[in-house]
């Protein structure tokens, strides 16, 4: 099953293919004034610097320019026309790509929005046409939407999807909403800190909030990262020594055992343990251990 960046990927290929494009690149951008930020895109017959050069020159974009300045449905670029900037100019000659036209959605619930510019090389190459780029503005409110429920997808919804910045590209109104119930006065934007950069799923703890992450794909620049919110873990009031024990219980330690293991009495360990229970509401210590297993998978 594809994830959400491989299909992303897929679909600007299938795009591409469709409209004769020689090139496309896609992805999520915060287009406003003061940003012009791509926060992660996959590409198709682009080289690997591409994104990296047009960083350098992405103030003189001209497609970038029409939209944050004239809302331009459909923003083009012709290198054989009149309006040009330096950082157009070098882009277009660097890549030879002579048209170029840009898509945006804007997803109204998060800054970024998901884009797809499509390019076509050579002096004779034609821009795209009318009906092709309402194609492409209709397939990209698809390819959104069917992205956005791969990201989002699960039983309860809590998910986001970043990149390694911690920028958020795609969250469920139900984890926006329990997010901002825990960090009063969060814009929704980014996370509080960057998520570890690691391949394999782990359980990482970000200002008191418990996530499962895992990388999305590779083939996103930057990195995107799927991220799953947990419920509060239960130990989060215990005291320190009570944490202790409560992870010695979950290795199937005796009192006796953990009692020894940490140099105190087994009435000392006995009272510790009868305080766990009473904070966490359980009744003995196999209700205990079920909590713990419960917090511990989401």
């Amino acid at each position: 099953m594809l994830d959400p960046v491989d299909l992303l990927h897929w679909s600007i290929e299938s795009l591409g293919v469709t409209t004769a494009c020689d090139a496309n690149w896609g992805g999520w951008a915060d287009l406003s004034r003061d940003a012009i930020e791509i926060c992660g895109s996959v590409s198709r017959n682009l080289p690997p610097d591409f994104v990296k050069f047009w960083s350098d020159i992405k103030h003189e974009d001209l497609l970038a320019r029409d939209f944050i300045e004239t809302g331009c449905a459909y923003p083009t670029y012709n290198r054989q026309g009149t309006r040009h900037t330096e950082g157009m100019v070098a882009l277009s000659d660097r890549y030879n790509i002579d048209k170029f036209s840009t898509i945006v959605v804007d997803n109204k619930r998060l800054p970024v929005m998901l884009f797809l510019s499509c390019y076509r090389s050579g002096r004779s190459a034609r821009t795209l046409a009318e009906n092709e780029l309402r194609f492409l503005r209709a397939a990209l409110d698809h390819v959104e939407l069917a992205v956005e429920r791969k990201a989002l997808g699960g039983p309860d919804g809590k998910h986001l999807l970043v990149n390694e910045s911690g920028r958020v590209l795609a969250a469920s109104p139900e984890t926006l909403r329990a997010l901002r119930d825990v960090w009063p006065g969060w814009k929704g934007d980014r996370l509080p800190a960057r998520p570890p950069r690691h391949s394999s799923r782990q359980i990482v703890s970000i200002e008191k909030v418990r996530f499962e992450i895992q990388l999305a794909s590779q083939l996103a620049d930057p990195h995107l990262y799927y991220i799953r919110l947990l419920g509060k873990d239960p130990c989060d009031n215990l005291t320190l020594r009570e944490r202790q024990i409560v992870t010695h219980i979950a290795d199937g330690l005796t009192h006796k055992e953990i009692a020894r293991h940490l140099g105190i009495s087994p009435a000392t360990v006995r009272n510790h343990t009868q305080a766990v229970l009473t904070k966490l509401g359980a009744r003995n210590k196999a209700a205990l251990l079920k909590l713990i297993h419960s917090a511990a998978a989401g």
